[in-house]
């Protein structure tokens, strides 16, 4: 594994949900639609461009160094957690300036309706 001060280049989406009505739960995990915004960009486009996409928003300021900040601007869906794990395979990317874990963005859905 590539020891490097840039954040994780990889990101996942571990998605759980409780089935109210069976009382059963389900967990997956899933890539995503990464889209990079700044700070002086209009917050009109975090918003969901249609009913089924859901926006997660992940703050991160490398100034700070710290863990990022993510949110959720879906009424269906929130954030529980975020950790950083081993991406499988990447040590095998020949991009050694990247840093080889991912993001793990840990969800839940808040209805039904997934």
């Amino acid at each position: 594994m590539t020891t490097s001060t840039e954040p994780p280049y990889y990101l996942l989406v571990s998605h759980s949900s409780l089935q109210h009505s069976s009382g059963l739960s389900s967990n997956s995990l899933a890539h995503t639609s990464v889209e990079y915004r700044y700070a002086d960009d209009s917050p009109l486009i975090l918003l969901s461009r249609h009913p089924d996409e859901h926006v997660l928003v992940l703050n991160h300021d490398p100034a700070k160094g710290d863990m990022p900040m993510v949110q959720s601007t879906s009424s269906h869906m929130a954030v529980t957690g975020i950790k950083v794990s081993a991406a499988p395979g990447a040590s095998a990317n020949e991009d050694h300036s990247t840093n080889d874990n991912m993001y793990v963005l840990e969800v839940v859905s808040t209805s039904d309706d997934q």
